[in-house]
């Protein structure tokens, strides 16, 4: 028996992160960022410097993924690569101020597109909508955190 993917929660969380994740790259053009060098300067900026696998699995990239945004953000001064001191052939990325200040002007520029899918939703809805997704994540067991 098929089931209507609309009636499924998976579909529709890819529809709904697609539609979101075009916008986003939209947005992120004049700044010439994808959404995954975005993290990286953020979660950079947020929680100190972090390797490329910690970075990765944050962004929920692959680590080639990873491996790529790094390189073209490090091309571009926005951040800095230094070896780890407890992890042998690690190396820690770091956000610079350059790639602090793009990072702030490139949310500013994807703010419109969460207010745009907020504006969709009635009066309190997104903070339960939040509630929801969090408590997914947290189950499947995602953690934004270090």
């Amino acid at each position: 028996m098929l089931f209507n993917p609309r009636d499924r929660l998976l579909y529709l969380i890819r529809m709904v992160s697609g539609a979101l994740t075009q916008e986003m790259e939209r947005a992120l053009r004049p700044v010439q960022l994808t959404q995954v060098q975005l993290g990286v300067l953020v979660l950079s900026g947020l929680d100190g410097p972090q390797t490329a696998a910690e970075l990765a699995r944050r962004c929920g990239v692959t680590a080639q993924s990873m491996a790529t945004a790094v390189k073209q953000l490090e091309d571009r001064g926005l951040i800095a690569r230094r070896p780890h001191l407890d992890r042998g052939r690690a190396l820690l990325i770091d956000v610079t101020d350059a790639g602090r200040d793009l990072a702030v002007e490139a949310q500013r520029l994807v703010e419109g597109v969460n207010a745009k899918a907020l504006a969709l939703l009635q009066p309190g809805d997104a903070d339960e909508l939040h509630r929801l997704l969090m408590a997914l994540a947290t189950g499947l067991g995602y953690s934004a955190g270090r």
